[in-house]
């Protein structure tokens, strides 16, 4: 599969993983028993959730929404697993249920603008959410990223770039952010300020790969061949890579008459 930067998928993944914001319960001591069940039945659904163990997640949560019906942190994460199976009216109840329940719920703003993204809608709802979300938790560096990703495929790259540079203030390290970042350079004509993020978001091969696409997208083929080829040469199992060359630089596979 040749590398491509596809905003929406990459904020899904993201999100995916981190699952949605917890919180603490607590209860009387007669209580701790049946307590101590739920939170084990919820920590089991978040697992299976984490491992995108989505038929089984929903099971478990569809029992203990029957007996919790006012948690919001099930209702999010039920939304992000009927989202990732495709089943978005039933997502965007169940987010709608858990900002209800908990106005303060950052997870499930963000799942919801995520939402949004993934079915294309068209307007600016999803980065309202996405706002929304770094208001209520602005030290989670993911949902930054996640509205770096809409400025971006909206075009609008300034915004992207501030947004992630947002992101890499909480969480500096992100090898995600780093490489957001190095796109939205390429589409600023950054290239020297791209390279460097991509050689902190990956291997050298990765940021050789990644600077020949955007290279590529800005119009100059031939500087994005050497990069694509040096990529390849330094690491022949890359496939990106590889696919990349043959693709891009058609040269490749003709044979030159003695």
């Amino acid at each position: 599969m040749k590398w491509r930067f596809d905003g929406r998928w990459m904020a899904v993944v993201l999100f995916a993983a981190m699952g949605c914001s917890r919180s603490t319960t607590s209860a009387p001591p007669a209580d701790k028993m049946a307590v101590n069940r739920q939170a084990l039945r919820k920590e089991l659904a978040f697992a299976l959730a984490g491992h995108r163990e989505w038929s089984a997640a929903a099971r478990q949560l569809l029992e203990l929404i029957a007996q919790h019906p006012d948690d919001p942190e099930l209702h999010a994460l039920i939304g992000t697993v009927y989202r990732e199976q495709g089943l978005f009216e039933q997502a965007e109840r169940s987010y709608a249920t858990a900002i209800r329940l908990d106005p303060k719920n950052a997870g499930a703003y963000a799942g919801r603008g995520i939402l949004r993204e993934v079915r294309g809608d068209a307007s600016d709802e999803a980065i309202r959410d996405f706002k929304v979300a770094i208001g209520l938790r602005p030290d989670e560096g993911a949902y930054s990223n996640n509205l770096g990703v809409a400025f971006y495929v909206r075009g609008r790259y300034e915004e992207a770039e501030a947004a992630l540079q947002e992101g890499l203030r909480h969480d500096p390290f992100s090898r995600r952010m780093r490489n957001n970042l190095g796109f939205v350079y390429g589409k600023l004509r950054q290239f020297d300020r791209a390279k460097r993020e991509f050689e902190h978001g990956g291997s050298s091969d990765e940021a050789e790969n990644n600077l020949g696409f955007v290279l590529e997208q800005s119009g100059n083929a031939r500087a994005a061949c050497a990069h694509y080829r040096e990529a390849a040469t330094e690491n022949p199992l890359l496939r990106a890579a590889t696919e990349n060359v043959r693709r891009a630089c058609p040269e490749e596979g003709t044979s030159k008459s003695p």
